[in-house]
């Protein structure tokens, strides 16, 4: 007997580096579809620039392209905050302008949650950050000050694991229900 399914794209942020994360989130959203998800009529893509689909355009816009038609961002950052994606914007990276699209989607109702994760560094690269962990560090604090989102922290993959599954125990609760965030 044919059954309803709905659909949530869940796209990864994050600058490079952390491939193991970007793994862990492919394997916890499928593993969580099949043992959780799909039972009660739900199923969480995994996106990230690596499913973009090539093609003329400023790379970075055409992986904006898929983030703006998601339904949660997941951002994750460690050490690092990532390189300029090109074409004159006036973001320092590309982690930057997914975050900042997925904001706005936020605000215009066409995403329902964003999730920002820090990883912890190690003492020995606090004491002498460089440019690119100061770049994390200014953001988390940007974060803390603005107190309009929440994040979580952690300090390895089983934790990062954890949070996810939280996050989409969390978003399966809501679809059960038939929540719709505005």
């Amino acid at each position: 007997m044919p059954s309803s399914v709905t659909v949530y794209r869940v796209f990864i942020a994050s600058p490079g580096g952390l491939e193991p994360e970007r793994e862990c989130f492919r394997r916890v959203l499928n593993d969580y579809n099949e043992s959780e998800a799909l039972e009660d009529g739900a199923l969480f893509i995994p996106i990230g620039w690596e499913l973009a689909r090539a093609g003329m355009g400023r790379p970075q816009e055409l992986i904006n392209k898929d983030l703006r038609r998601c339904d949660f961002c997941v951002l994750v950052l460690r050490d690092r905050w990532g390189s300029p994606a090109g074409g004159g914007t006036r973001y320092s990276s590309g982690t930057e302008e997914e975050y900042r699209v997925a904001r706005e989607c936020l605000v215009n109702g066409t995403m329902r949650n964003m999730v920002v994760l820090f990883g912890a560094v190690d003492a020995g690269k606090l004491s002498d950050p460089g440019k690119q962990l100061k770049r994390v560090l200014a953001f988390r604090r940007e974060l803390e000050n603005r107190k309009e989102l929440l994040f979580s922290t952690f300090d390895e993959l089983p934790v990062f694991e954890k949070h996810l599954r939280s996050q989409l125990a969390s978003w399966l609760r809501e679809h059960r229900q038939g929540i719709v965030k505005t």
